[in-house]
C-alpha cells in the first residue's frame, strides 16, 4: 500500500541501503505504537506507516479545528532520517482545505521548503512549520520515547499549527 509515497521519498534503489537505521526504526515504532490506541478508536480511522523504512506515517481522517468548511482530512508527517534528534519538516495534508472566511491558511502552501520533501504531485500539500532548534522549549527528545519530545509532541504542535491563525 502507498507504493507511490515510498518512491518519492527514496532515492535510486542501487545507492540506497534500505535496512533502516535501528536506533531510528526501534523509536519510530515505539512512538507509533504509543499513539495507535487513538488513532484506532472511533471516529478515527487507524494509521498507516512505513513499516518497511520508517519514513512516513498518515493519520486517515484527522480533525480539522473550527475555523476550517471541512472538518476532516488525511495527515501525513514524513520522519527526516536524522530522527528522534530533529523533528519533521512540517507536515502534508492531503488536499488545500478551504477557512471559513472563504480562504485558505497561508502557512499550506502545497509546495515544501526548508528541505522538506515535495509531495505536490502525489497530491499532498505541505504546511510550513519548523522549529528554530536553538530556542529555549525547542526539540529535545528524551532516551525515554514517552517522555516529550516525542510523536504525541509533534502532534500537539501540528493541532496548535491548524488551530491558530499566525
Amino acid at each position: 500500500m502507498l507504493n507511490w509515497l515510498k518512491a518519492q521519498l527514496s532515492t535510486d534503489p542501487a545507492q540506497t541501503d534500505t535496512r533502516p537505521n535501528g536506533r531510528r526504526a526501534e523509536r519510530i515504532d515505539a512512538e507509533i505504537a504509543m499513539i495507535a490506541q487513538r488513532f484506532s478508536q472511533p471516529p478515527y480511522q487507524g494509521i498507516y506507516y512505513d513499516d518497511m523504512n520508517r519514513d512516513w506515517l498518515i493519520i486517515p481522517t484527522y480533525p480539522l479545528p473550527a475555523r476550517f468548511r471541512e472538518r476532516r482530512c488525511d495527515l501525513l508527517i514524513v520522519f527526516p532520517e536524522t530522527y528522534p534528534e530533529t523533528p519533521p519538516i512540517g507536515f502534508y495534508l492531503n488536499r488545500e482545505f478551504e477557512l471559513h472566511d472563504g480562504q485558505f491558511d497561508g502557512h499550506l502552501t502545497g509546495r515544501a521548503y526548508h528541505g522538506a520533501p515535495d509531495l505536490t504531485d502525489q497530491g499532498w500539500y505541505w504546511y510550513c512549520v519548523t522549529m528554530d532548534m536553538q530556542t529555549p522549549g525547542a526539540w529535545k527528545p528524551r532516551a525515554d520515547h514517552r517522555q516529550p519530545d516525542n510523536l504525541w509532541t509533534y502532534l500537539n504542535m501540528v493541532r496548535e499549527a491548524l488551530t491558530n491563525d499566525f
